[in-house]
């Protein structure tokens, strides 16, 4: 990189535009970028982090890269600024930093599992195992890295990898059965969906129930070709949106002998739980202090909004139980994957949101209040839209989205999938 890129880096510092900066900087020096970095200029790159870290209140972080800048060639460092950037929530340095660490100490499966990790976080899944496909030696000794090996091959669509690997696996913990409860559960998905969905870098349907176990309903219409392929990145929603979705959740549960409709806490799960019992003609029962809402139906708006000891409480899919969550985020990863959820996002407002407007008067951009009222009448509002209209609509595939229904709907009781971040099916998300 030149001294250009580091000055507009450093001048954006001194100008107190940390964002910006970081931004640059790990566009710079993040992964992949960061890997034609020379060895004689990542000392600067890392002063110009442990700047921003101090800046940001971030001491630790600032001590620990001010030490690798003195020593750079120190692989205990190096390691432990890849940790502590994972944990910043700067998984791109630290693949880089990781992996001029792993150049140093050659096989070690702490760093490579680390620098894995990194990678995975980054939802570079391919790079992830690219560099597991590089140490045959190390993954011949060590579960773990069998595991990851064959976990990554999954995320990046490689399923005969997976398979392949699961068979060298045996299980030696509860631990480590959980982890091959994992890929199996990729690869009997897959298993179902032979014939029917292509599994290709453009079946986002598919790919989402073989990681999640779940069924996607809507696919975004926006750079659906390129670069999104049916999720949404930004997404100010709407009534039509939700009705939509409501719809066809009432299709899926049809002939399902659903007794009642639990709301968790938060005004966006009351609105919609309230929506469904109207949509299905079900009750709405108070959401139980202790125990788990089953049987019926757990009505949530989104599922990053969902709190964490409610989340443990669905880990298990009972019997006549369903979760459906209209939005489900996609680039980090939840404990829990919906039964049904209508879309995927990266960022979302909810229509009864706060939102950023053009004032006609001023031609000034402001924020609108939002929406108090009662939830029961923003239920009604949401069920007397018509729903998405034909332009919304125009990458549904519905005949697809029929096909896996007729093979993988109704779900089996057991224990519900995580939802991973990303996969094998590319979006471009903003950073």
């Amino acid at each position: 990189m030149s001294d250009d890129d580091l000055a507009a880096i450093a001048q954006l510092i001194s100008q107190g535009e940390d964002q910006a900066a970081f931004t640059r900087l790990r566009t710079a020096f993040g992964w992949p970028a960061g890997k034609a970095i020379g060895d004689a200029e990542v000392p600067r790159w890392l002063g110009l982090l442990a700047d921003l870290a101090a800046r940001r209140g971030a001491g630790p972080l600032s001590e620990i890269a001010v030490d690798v800048v003195r020593d750079p060639d120190n692989p205990d460092q190096l390691f432990e600024l890849g940790y502590a950037l994972i944990d910043a929530g700067a998984p791109a340095v630290a693949a880089t930093v990781l992996w001029r660490c792993l150049s140093l100490v050659g096989e070690s499966e702490e760093v490579v599992c680390e620098l894995v990790s990194a990678l995975e976080s980054a939802l570079a899944y391919p790079d992830a195992f690219a560099v597991l496909h590089e140490h045959a030696a190390l993954r011949g000794r060590s579960f773990l890295c069998r595991y990851l090996y064959a976990f990554n091959a999954a995320m990046s669509g490689k399923l005969d990898v997976t398979r392949e690997t699961l068979s060298t696996l045996e299980a030696a913990t509860p631990e480590e059965e959980t982890m091959l409860g994992t890929l199996a559960g990729f690869l009997a998905r897959a298993d179902k969906l032979a014939g029917v969905s292509a599994l290709d870098v453009n079946d986002l349907r598919g790919w989402h129930f073989v990681l999640t176990g779940g069924i996607l309903t809507h696919q975004s219409p926006y750079g659906f070709d390129e670069p999104m392929h049916g999720r949404y990145a930004w997404l100010g929603d709407s009534h039509a949106r939700i009705a939509t979705g409501l719809e066809r959740l009432a299709k899926l549960t049809r002939g399902i002998q659903l007794e009642c409709v639990y709301a968790p806490p938060g005004r966006g799960h009351e609105i919609i739980a309230c929506a469904v019992s109207k949509k299905l003609a079900l009750p709405i029962v108070p959401w139980p202090a202790v125990g788990v809402p089953a049987p019926g139906l757990v009505a949530l708006y989104d599922l990053s909004d969902l709190a964490p000891n409610d989340i443990t409480r669905l880990q298990a899919r009972r019997p006549d139980q369903i979760v459906f969550a209209h939005a489900s985020p996609w680039t980090e990863d939840s404990p829990v994957a919906p039964d049904i959820t209508t879309l995927l996002y990266q960022s979302i407002v909810a229509p009864w949101g706060e939102t950023m407007v053009v004032n006609p008067e001023t031609n000034e951009v402001q924020a609108s209040p939002p929406d108090e009222r009662p939830a029961d009448q923003i239920a009604e509002d949401i069920l007397k839209s018509p729903g998405l209209d034909a332009s919304e609509l125009e990458a549904e595939q519905l005949d697809r989205l029929e096909a896996i229904i007729a093979r993988a709907w109704p779900l089996e009781p057991g224990n519900r999938s995580r939802l991973w971040a990303g996969g094998p099916v590319p979006s471009n998300r903003f950073t």
